[in-house]
């Protein structure tokens, strides 16, 4: 198993790997009983919702009660509060299961996504190497994400840097390892992947050599689902800063700025990222990522929590 971290250093703040094992999804309920939903519980409403809107939709347990059996020790972890786990869940739904449905359909999700979505209140401190864990992916099967007693909906970096980029970059490897990962694609940046020191490249400095993030240089698979949870959580902002000039309705790229050979490097990977998802799950990138964009731009608490988003 190999896990998606966001390590933050002492002196600088990390991106770590995510790599889901390829274990076979079964897109039938792997939940064996019809979960007891006491009407008399204190948070049946929630329990209920999930149910309906997790579990029987999509075969997805959304977990937000602290279990031991399936929570790392190594850490001194809190349980996400009660409000806080409602909000995460409204936000996931609105954010990534939402999107998902509305562009490949509900059975896309109950074949491909993971089937336990795992929320820890707390950071996961790794005390003796002065990191954080971000999130964790268990052999394509869990994901786990701390710290979601910080979550904030006016606030879309920290969304998708403790949800939503994670949990496309990890959705994306389970795609690339069902089927055939484009082997073409580990010859655009071969000789430049840094495995053991990619932690103290900038921004900057990855984007000259093609990469959209350090995380990205340290091997081929991490740095194609990197491509692609980049694409399609990052704004036109953070693009422009990598040398692209995207349209305003999101739906593609319009320029490139041809005199940076980095920015070359990442429109080739890119293109072969998009062709690969059409070619071999009918999934349109421009499509996904300009939905994700909209309802970043819409997004307020009303909306996520009422789930009024109509558009």
């Amino acid at each position: 198993m190999k896990k998606y971290f966001k390590h933050i250093l002492l002196l600088a703040a990390i991106l770590t790997g995510v790599t889901a094992c390829k274990d076979k999804i079964d897109s039938e309920s792997i939940f064996e009983d019809v979960p007891v939903l006491d009407e008399n519980s204190a948070t049946y409403e929630f329990d209920k919702y999930l149910y309906e809107n997790y579990q029987l939709k999509y075969n997805i347990a959304f977990q937000y009660k602290l279990d031991d059996e399936s929570t790392d020790m190594d850490y001194n972890l809190v349980p996400v509060g009660y409000r806080q786990a409602q909000i995460v869940a409204h936000a996931i739904k609105y954010l990534w299961l939402d999107v998902y449905d509305k562009q490949q359909g509900p059975e896309f999700l109950k074949l491909y996504a993971p089937r336990i979505i795992n929320v820890i209140g707390c950071p996961a401190i790794n005390a003796a190497q002065g990191t954080e864990t971000l999130g964790v992916a268990e052999g394509g099967v869990k994901i786990t994400l701390y710290n979601m007693n910080d979550i904030d909906l006016t606030n879309m970096p920290w969304l998708n840097k403790y949800i939503f980029h994670v949990m496309h970059h990890e959705f994306s490897h389970i795609l690339h390892q069902t089927k055939s990962f484009p082997k073409e694609y580990e010859q655009i940046s071969a000789g430049k992947y840094d495995s053991q020191s990619w932690q103290y490249r900038s921004d900057a400095e990855a984007y000259s050599l093609g990469f959209v993030t350090p995380y990205s240089m340290s091997e081929a698979h991490e740095d194609f689902v990197e491509v692609i949870s980049s694409y399609i959580t990052d704004t036109r902002e953070v693009w422009q800063d990598r040398g692209f000039t995207m349209a305003e309705d999101h739906t593609h790229i319009e320029a490139i700025d041809e005199d940076q050979e980095g920015t070359l490097i990442i429109a080739t990977k890119i293109k072969m990222c998009k062709d690969w998802l059409l070619e071999k799950y009918d999934y349109e990138l421009d499509s996904l990522r300009a939905e994700v964009q909209r309802r970043q731009d819409a997004l307020t608490y009303d909306i996520v929590m009422n789930d009024a988003y109509d558009k």
